[in-house]
């Protein structure tokens, strides 16, 4: 009789140990196989929001003659081409005032942005290589996921490529 039981124990543990290694299974291969399509979905919000945000900054904004209080939607162009006055208007936003955070809400983006032409910039007779994260330059940028938008705009009367980079932390 002894064996019996002992042998009935023994088999409800083996059960119970298949059980939890099933579904110990089932749990890594239902991770492992949505892990690859949620950076695809992390890569694909990355370039829809980098491409929102250089149609935003490439437009003319709202209201057309906007500032750091009433502005609606961020643009620096007019007529085309990068319009000095909206671009130092920007730069003051982010540097002066410190509102990197409010531009990102302003452009609607969770991720961080920075942007720069093939020529640096000239702003209050100072130049800058770029615009956007604060500490941030084209050549310092620590990112988990990066995308980079290219346009092509006029800054001071010559055809030049425009750079956004779109990444998270």
């Amino acid at each position: 009789m002894r064996t019996e039981k002992r042998a009935q124990i023994w088999g409800l543990d083996i059960l119970a140990g298949m059980v939890l290694f099933l579904i110990g299974l089932m749990i890594f291969f239902t991770y492992s196989l949505n892990q690859p399509g949620e950076a695809q979905d992390n890569f694909e919000f990355l370039f829809y929001d980098g491409k929102i945000i250089a149609d935003n900054l490439m437009s003319p904004g709202y209201p057309l003659d906007w500032n750091s209080s009433n502005v609606i939607t961020l643009g620096i162009s007019s007529d085309d081409k990068i319009n000095e006055t909206k671009l130092e208007r920007l730069y003051e936003m982010i540097y002066v005032e410190n509102n990197y955070t409010l531009t990102k809400n302003i452009l609607n983006t969770q991720y961080e942005y920075y942007f720069f032409l093939d020529q640096n910039m000239t702003i209050n007779s100072i130049e800058v290589e770029g615009i956007g994260k604060p500490g941030t330059t084209k050549d310092n940028v620590v990112a988990k996921n990066l995308i980079k938008v290219t346009r092509f705009t006029i800054y001071q009367n010559k055809m030049t490529p425009f750079y956004i980079y779109i990444w998270e932390e």
